[in-house]
């Protein structure tokens, strides 16, 4: 049997309806992603626009996509947007058996057995080992999602303010999450919380975030301030006897539009697997039970996560990163974490951008770099991120940079929150540095009467004033 003409592409694009809004559950009209995913990729193969598909496979299978370095062997097989290439084809089927594809190893042994001089195939494969290989992978980029959480230092939450939830959405069954990160200050107080996303859209942000700023967190020395809290935050209806009791007629129609769903992330939908990963951190979403029908194994959501990941979505790239870096995934793992949280920042991911500037500010480690902290804080202020705006003024004054260039930053951070105590603190000490004592004196009591209204830590601008003249 001649190889090529039996094998096709891992992934086949079935074709799904777009489907109109369902209010109960998350019905999802995606708009298209800007990014490469295994589904976008499959669409320009069977399209005929190989060079385009070339690109966006070669582009998956270096964040380690097992799906798109076997699609990359079938092109080389086929010769479709690239010279036909048994070598190559042979190199790629058996990095994607590397990466654990069984039948990909099956034709790689099959183009061997037709093959009388094996040399150019070995020769191929271990070329191709120096630029992508599963051991590459495994240490640079691979989570252990089966392993336990680490013991991680961090403050516990001692006071807590449910959000309300809103009620044309209880009435109505609409069902959500938030995702947010925050600050913690020395004094516990939740500080500056930072919208990254959430489902549906302007939905439920204003009650989470109400809620939350005013939560109180306990620690020590070690544990607090704490930066860059990620909350994953949940609104179901599922407890509520209305929507319980609507949930039997309605299931034939969730197992309709969740089949279409499952479709979707199967073919390599990396926004749609993205969202499901979200539904399945919670059991308390009927949707839920009927996807655990399908994702049965208890890590489904942190697995979905990751294929999203792979398959190229900056959001989920974030979020393992973060996740690997607080040690959700078993022992703290700074170098993959910060790979994967690059990768989202290259991406142009905002949340990212910043994230890798703060983490790069933090002296105790080798990876220290100002400068490079610097430009990746200012690529996420430019997309208008105000803590980066926040972080900029503070680090160029810490710098010792001009005081011109220091001002600036001010201003564009204080036109964000032009009441923000610790902005409202630099400004006073920028006035204190020109030796303006009496405005310095009335912009750090402006600082600490607001720090006070919004029960933030005040020790820092106490200290400061116990310093002026």
């Amino acid at each position: 049997m001649s190889t090529s003409s039996a094998i096709h592409l891992k992934i086949q694009y079935i074709g799904f309806c777009s489907y109109k809004s369902f209010v109960i559950l998350f019905c999802l009209i995606f708009t298209p992603l800007t990014k490469a995913d295994l589904l976008s990729a499959t669409l320009n193969y069977h399209q005929g626009s190989y060079s385009e598909a070339k690109r966006e496979f070669l582009q998956l299978a270096h964040l380690g996509n097992a799906d798109a370095i076997y699609n990359v062997a079938v092109m080389y097989l086929h010769g479709q947007g690239v010279e036909k290439n048994k070598a190559q084809a042979f190199a790629w089927f058996s990095l994607a058996a590397d990466f654990g594809l069984l039948d990909a190893r099956d034709t790689a042994m099959l183009i061997a057995e037709q093959t009388d001089n094996k040399q150019p195939l070995d020769d191929a494969y271990n070329a191709l080992l120096k630029q992508l290989s599963f051991q590459w992978y495994d240490q640079q980029l691979r989570p252990e999602l089966n392993a336990s959480p680490a013991l991680h230092l961090s403050p516990e939450r001692r006071y807590t303010v449910e959000p309300k939830y809103p009620e044309h959405a209880y009435k109505n069954g609409i069902e959500g999450w938030v995702w947010l990160e925050f600050d913690i200050d020395k004094s516990g107080a939740v500080t500056d919380i930072t919208l990254i996303d959430s489902y549906p859209e302007k939905t439920f942000d204003k009650a989470i975030i109400n809620a939350v700023r005013r939560w109180q967190y306990q620690g020590n020395n070690q544990t607090l301030p704490y930066y860059n809290r990620s909350l994953l935050y949940h609104f179901t209806t599922y407890k509520g006897k209305q929507y319980e009791q609507s949930f039997k007629s309605q299931q034939r129609e969730y197992n309709e539009k969740i089949s279409d769903l499952i479709d979707a992330a199967e073919q390599g939908n990396a926004l749609v697997q993205y969202y499901i990963a979200n539904w399945l951190s919670s059991n308390d979403y009927n949707a839920t039970r009927l996807l655990k029908y399908h994702w049965q194994q208890a890590n489904a959501n942190g697995e979905l996560l990751l294929r999203s990941a792979v398959n190229g979505y900056a959001n989920s790239q974030y979020r393992i990163g973060a996740n690997m870096l607080r040690g959700k995934y078993g022992k703290v793992d700074r170098e993959k974490g910060l790979n994967w949280i690059l990768l989202a920042a290259q991406s142009g991911f905002a949340s990212a951008q910043y994230r890798l500037g703060r983490e790069l500010l933090n002296s105790q480690y080798v990876d220290y770099a100002p400068n490079k902290a610097l430009k990746w804080l200012r690529a996420a202020a430019e997309q208008g991120l105000f803590s980066a705006k926040r972080d900029i003024a503070l680090l160029l004054f810490d710098l010792k940079k001009p005081m011109q260039q220091v001002s600036t930053a001010l201003n564009e951070a204080l036109a964000g929150d032009n009441e923000h105590p610790q902005l409202l603190l630099l400004k006073a000490k920028i006035h204190a540095a020109t030796g303006n004592s009496n405005d310095a004196r009335k912009l750090s009591n402006s600082a600490l009467k607001e720090a006070q209204t919004r029960n933030w830590d005040q020790s820092s601008i106490r200290h400061f004033i116990a310093t002026l003249p």
